[in-house]
């Protein structure tokens, strides 16, 4: 004989509508991604501190504000991240759309990460005085 299982009541409940599928399924891509964003902008963060380090700014401000700093900026980086995806959970829950596409998600993506390595770049060179030592 089969034995059956009680019945929960709750059961339905838990389960996730089809806007919240889409919804987790988009925030979840990106925030796979969000690795690899922070190990680039991490690498390129401690690759530029290396080489900037014996320019004379850092004497100026001082080693552990320039760190700090530098938590900071990868914070806030990492808060800019969000955006990226927080406008599609935004359009889909008005317009009931389905978000975009893998392709256009990859081209949102890079090009946000290399806009992010550009301007981590910018922030380490005004930071350590490169243009004006």
């Amino acid at each position: 004989m089969e034995k059956e299982e009680p019945h929960n009541v709750l059961d339905n409940q838990d389960k996730p509508t089809p806007k919240m599928s889409t919804v987790k399924e988009m925030i979840y891509w990106w925030e796979k991604k969000r690795i690899i964003y922070n190990i680039a902008l991490i690498g390129l963060s401690v690759f530029l501190m290396v080489v900037y380090w014996s320019y004379p700014m850092r004497s100026i401000i001082g080693d552990k504000r320039i760190i700090i700093d530098g938590i900071i900026f990868l914070f806030l980086a990492n808060l800019f991240y969000t955006l990226a995806w927080l406008p599609a959970v935004v359009m889909h829950y008005l317009f009931n759309t389905k978000g975009l596409n893998s392709t256009l998600r990859w081209v949102l993506f890079i090009l946000g990460t290399l806009i992010s390595l550009l301007l981590t770049n910018i922030y380490y060179t005004i930071t350590f005085d490169v243009l004006f030592a």
